[in-house]
Order: structure tokens, then sequence, then C-alpha cells
């Protein structure tokens, strides 16, 4: 726990002096899709032994991009994000739903108007919902930590992204599962 602090502590304090040296700045609205899924050697144990299959879910919020010429970026986002996992030949889901800040570094090419880009970076999740065809988990971890990796393309004042975030921390205790989840976004700049 104290090391995720600290971590968190550390991008917090890098976004801001960073502010101060950007050239400029991009403020906006992202919405989409999740397809999550539970990973981990434990996986199937909270199945009880079945297959799990990817869940369906909406991600939504905001981002601002510090731009540092035009082909690098830090871009911190602060998103609302359904995860979890369905169990296979049935109709039972685990739901997940988390706030996430993701705190992305972005690379891109610097043209005008179409430009593709590479996001990497730390992502921190805290647990706003946990439950099993209605009915609450218990030992569910409050935080996650993870690694978010993708692409995006920006399009004048339209972005598309595709990325793939692996959790690190366990969804609930003294089991080997993490969140393993594919994002698809689509977004528009303000400023």
């Amino acid at each position: 726990m104290k090391m995720k602090a600290l971590t968190l502590g550390l991008a917090l304090l890098a976004l801001g002096t960073s502010r101060a040296f950007a050239q400029s700045f991009d403020l906006g609205l992202e919405a989409g899709a999740n397809f999550s899924n539970f990973v981990g050697s434990d996986a199937t144990s909270i199945s009880s032994g079945s297959a799990l299959n990817s869940k369906l879910g909406f991600v939504g919020g905001g981002y601002l991009c510090l731009n540092f010429g035009t082909s690098f970026g830090i871009r911190p986002e602060v998103l609302y994000e359904q995860k979890g996992a369905a169990i296979s030949g049935t109709s039972s889901t685990a739901e997940l739903d988390y706030v996430e800040v993701p705190i992305l570094l972005k690379f891109g090419l610097g043209t005008p108007v179409f430009n593709p880009s590479i996001l990497l970076g730390p992502s921190f999740s805290w647990n706003t919902l946990a439950q099993s065809n209605g009915k609450p988990f218990s030992n569910v971890n409050g935080s996650d930590t993870g690694l978010v990796g993708g692409i995006e393309i920006d399009l004048s004042k339209f972005l598309i992204s595709g990325r793939y975030e692996l959790g690190l921390d366990n969804v609930t205790q003294n089991v080997n599962v993490q969140n393993g989840t594919f994002t698809f976004l689509i977004g528009y700049n303000f400023m």
C-alpha cells in the first residue's frame, strides 16, 4: 500500500511540475466500451472450473493532455469503468466498477489533422461496486494498480483509441486473479 501511495504521489508531483513547462494542453471528454475478464492462475477457481468470458462494460470520463511539442504529452485521465467477467454457459456475471486515474505518456508522430500515437503508463483505480448477479462480492480489494498500453489516432478535435490494461493487484484477497481489460474510446477535445 505504501508503494502505491508513493507511486501515485510521484506521478502527481510530475504532473504538477510539468504543467509549467507544457507548451499547450488539450482538455476533453471520452466514452466507449470495455471488454474485461479475469486473468491469473486462480481465475477458473472463481468460476468453479467453468471457463470465463469477456464482459462488456461502459467506460467514460475526461482527460487533460499536457503537450510538450507536437510529438510528446503527459495525459492524466479520470474514468468510470465497468469491469468483471462472465461465466461460460451460464447467465452469471461478476461486475467490478472502478473510478480510475490513468497517467499516460503519449508518443505521436506530430502530424497535423491525422496524428497516430502510442499510449503507455500506470493506472490507479478505486473500487465503487463489486457484485455477482446483483449480490455483493466479499473480500474485494478496494484499489487496483495497473499497466496500460495502447494506440490513439487524433483526427483534428476528435480521437479514437484502443488499449489494454493489466491489473497488478488481486481482485479479491488470497486469490491470484487480476483484471484484464481491452478498452475502446472515442473522444472530443474542447480545448
